[in-house]
């Protein structure tokens, strides 16, 4: 490896914020793969994670002083979603008081939405934002300052505060980026047996309308979608398994391939020998039929799929460009338990068309689900982020924007959980059907729901010869949803 280190890091929601809306002691996938990278490429790397620092006693004068004690030829400061915006921004401040002369970057999706905004009001804390996937012009960077050129005008997707950047420029063969490592950044993550798993790179081909999945991979600098291979999937959790990882999950947009690459991944698997103790799958509703399910079921201990039903209401998913039969969902999720699978369920409240009988509807859907086993795992008011269809014809949908610029959506630094379960805040929207307040309220009316009706799943695993542990998926619901 040649020279001083690039640093990156994970920065805290905020350094004044101990209990933030949004879990901050998750590694994010882009400083792990960039890491891994520029590793590949020669470059010296190294990482720290401040708000597992924190977790672990120490302070904010020990992060900083830390990072710094490893003489960074350049920082790389993550901010992969919207409750980091303020952290990122003062994990940049406090660094470059100590070092004026630091090279500081902030790259990640939430940058990326607003590269322009935090290049222009940060310049003084912030040498650029990285728009769309990073590896490109981080190597740039890497390059012109072991060279010490300095930063160059040139690096793709690079925002400065000169004004707009390049393109983002990506690397074609996703199967050509090397395995990412958790021993990257320091300290280890607090569950040490768990790791995220990147399947595919670019935007989602469906247009969910307050969806940023199709947003992100666009500005990313990908129009389609790029899956890695089986055999390159099954090549990173076999290099996670020998750090003594063996639960994963996929949330990234691998559903999209439907049963054959569920299937694929799973045969891969097993023809590696490969048997984790939990593999977890986002999906839509219709993702997997009973052929990718099994195929599930068989290559790992545990099988779980987070269903993102979001809405019983066939008329509300059609307002927003989502396909929805109730009666698929739940003949899907029956299908699921009957394969040895735990289906979790994800709904969301503040919709666009969302009126009191589409919440009906979905109160019931989320009973027919219970019913047959599958397992609420989260109720949350709709985030509408900036570029999605909802934000960029809002008249469309009946919608009133309440936040627009980075400075509106750094709210998400300050609140804490219970106050962004509680209180409207950091609700961004209002829609023709509800105010602020009582998109807070159908929110918690769906909590309320789920928690009144833990009958329903005691009932649907009743006598089953393999139950998930119920006691503690109940204690977690009445703790969070009541």
């Amino acid at each position: 490896m040649t020279g001083d280190p690039i640093v990156f890091v994970q920065p805290p929601a905020s350094f004044d914020n101990p209990s933030p809306c949004l879990d901050d002691k998750q590694f994010g996938l882009g400083i792990l793969a960039n890491a891994a990278w520029l590793q590949g490429q020669g470059f010296a790397v190294d990482g720290i994670h401040i708000p597992l620092m924190f977790h672990q006693g120490f302070s904010a004068e020990d992060a900083i002083a830390i990072i710094l004690a490893k003489s960074p030829m350049l920082v790389a400061i993550g901010l992969n979603w919207v409750h980091f915006s303020r952290g990122a921004i003062e994990t940049a401040k406090r660094l470059r008081e100590h070092r004026p002369d630091l090279p500081i970057v902030i790259g990640g999706q939430h940058a990326g939405l607003f590269a322009d905004e935090i290049a222009a009001t940060n310049a003084a804390w912030v040498d650029g934002v990285i728009r769309g996937e990073a590896e490109v012009p981080l190597l740039c960077l890497a390059q012109a300052l072991s060279e010490g050129r300095g930063i160059p005008t040139d690096v793709p997707g690079l925002h400065t505060a000169r004004g707009a950047a390049l393109p983002p420029k990506v690397i074609g063969d996703v199967d050509s980026l090397p395995v990412y490592s958790y021993r990257t950044l320091k300290p280890r993550p607090l569950q040490p047996d768990v790791a995220a798993i990147s399947t595919a790179r670019g935007a989602c081909p469906f247009r969910c309308a307050w969806c940023i999945e199709p947003v992100v991979g666009r500005l990313q600098g990908r129009t389609k979608l790029r899956f890695h291979s089986p055999n390159r999937i099954v090549d990173q959790m076999q290099a996670l398994t020998a750090e003594g990882i063996s639960r994963f999950t996929i949330q990234d947009n691998f559903f999209v391939g439907g049963d054959r690459k569920l299937v694929a991944l799973a045969d891969a698997l097993m023809r590696r020998g490969l048997r984790p103790k939990h593999l977890n799958v986002f999906a839509h509703p219709d993702s997997f039929s009973a052929t990718g399910m099994s195929a599930l079921a068989a290559c790992c201990e545990l099988g779980t799929i987070d269903y993102g039903i979001e809405t019983g209401s066939t008329r509300v998913a059609a307002i927003n460009n989502r396909s929805l039969d109730p009666d698929a969902v739940v003949e899907g999720v029956a299908s699921a338990v009957s394969l040895g699978l735990e289906p979790y369920s994800w709904w969301m409240a503040g919709l666009p068309g969302e009126d009191d009988a589409a919440l009906s509807e979905t109160e019931g859907l989320i009973a027919r689900t219970m019913d047959v086993g599958g397992i609420p795992r989260w109720v949350s008011p709709l985030i509408l982020f900036p570029q999605t269809d909802i934000h960029l014809n809002p008249e469309r949908y009946g919608v009133r924007r309440r936040f627009e610029g980075f400075a509106d959506y750094s709210v998400f630094s300050e609140i804490t959980l219970a106050e962004a379960v509680m209180f409207s805040e950091a609700l961004a929207h209002e829609t023709a059907e509800a105010t602020r307040d009582e998109i807070t309220a159908a929110a918690l009316r769906l909590r309320r729901f789920i928690a009144a009706n833990l009958h329903r799943l005691h009932r649907a695993y009743e006598g089953a010869a393999k139950s998930p542990d119920l006691g503690s998926i109940e204690a977690r619901i009445r703790q969070s949803f009541m």
